[in-house]
C-alpha cells in the first residue's frame, strides 16, 4: 500500500485512529511508509479498520479516559516518532443559561481529559525530533450560540500549544482545527436534517463545499512532515472563518 517512504522507518499512534479523520490519518501515515498503531474503544471498529488498512498497521483498545491504562499502553511503545490523537466525544450544546453545568463537565470529560491524558504519557515516549499533533475543532473560534462548551473544550487544548511547542522543543507540537467535516459522527442525524446542515454550511464557505475526512487527513500531514511548523494552530474549515 505504501506508495512512498518519506516516513519510512518512524512509527506513529494515531489515537481515535479506528474511524473518520483518524482512519483517513492514518491511511495517509501507512502511504508514507510509517507503521502505525490506531488506537480505539471499540473493538468493532479497529477490526474494520483492520480490514481497510491491512497488516501494515496494528491496533491497541485503549480507553484515554483511563489514564493507567492509557499509561501502560504508552509504556509500551519502544519507539514514538508521531502521535495524532483524533476524538470526538460528545458535547453539551445549548444556549450558554440553560446548558447544565454538569453537561458542560461531561464534556470535558469525553474530550479534554482523553487527550490531556494521552498527550501526557505519550510525550514521555517521544522521539527526540518526534511530533504531536491534535485535531481540535473551528468551535474553538467560530463564536457559533449553543456551542460554548465545545468551545472552551477546544479552546483549551488549543491554548496548550505554544507552550508545548516551546517546552518539549525540539520536538513539535501542533493543532488542525477542522470546520465541519462529512465524518461518521454526524450519522446519527436524520439523513435529511444532515444534508440541510451541510449545504447550508457550503453555501456560507468560501471553498464551496464542507471538509472530508482526507482534507484533514492531509492538513495532519502537512504538521507531521514538514519540520519547520511547531507552535501553530492550523485551520482547515474552506475558509469559512473568513466569512
Amino acid at each position: 500500500m505504501a506508495s512512498d517512504s518519506a516516513l519510512s522507518g518512524q512509527s506513529a499512534v494515531v489515537v481515535g485512529g479506528s474511524s473518520g479523520i483518524g482512519l483517513a490519518t492514518a491511511r495517509a501515515l501507512v502511504a508514507q511508509g510509517a507503521t502505525v498503531t490506531i488506537v480505539g474503544r471499540s473493538a468493532d471498529r479497529l477490526a474494520k479498520a483492520c480490514e481497510t488498512l491491512g497488516s501494515q498497521i496494528s491496533t491497541a483498545s485503549v480507553d484515554c479516559t483511563d489514564e493507567s491504562a492509557t499509561a501502560a499502553f504508552f509504556e509500551s511503545i519502544q519507539n514514538l516518532d508521531h502521535l495524532v490523537i483524533s476524538l470526538a466525544g460528545g458535547a453539551a450544546l445549548g444556549p450558554f443559561t440553560e446548558v447544565p453545568v454538569q453537561g458542560v463537565r461531561e464534556t470535558f470529560d469525553g474530550k479534554f481529559w482523553p487527550y490531556f491524558i494521552a498527550m501526557h504519557h505519550g510525550a514521555k515516549q517521544l522521539s527526540e525530533k518526534g511530533t504531536i499533533t491534535l485535531v481540535t475543532g473551528a468551535s474553538a473560534i467560530a463564536a457559533t450560540p449553543a456551542t460554548a462548551s465545545l468551545g472552551a473544550v477546544n479552546g483549551a487544548l488549543e491554548g496548550m500549544i505554544k507552550t508545548l511547542a516551546v517546552e518539549l522543543a525540539p520536538r513539535r507540537i501542533n493543532a488542525v482545527s477542522p470546520g465541519l467535516t462529512d465524518t461518521e459522527a454526524w450519522s446519527r442525524i436524520p439523513d435529511d436534517i444532515r444534508e440541510g446542515m451541510y449545504a447550508q454550511s457550503a453555501s456560507d464557505t468560501p471553498a464551496g463545499r464542507i471538509g472530508q475526512p482526507e482534507d484533514v487527513a492531509n492538513a495532519v500531514m502537512a504538521c507531521v512532515q514538514n519540520g519547520f511548523l511547531t507552535g501553530l494552530v492550523l485551520p482547515c474549515d474552506g475558509g469559512k472563518r473568513l466569512v
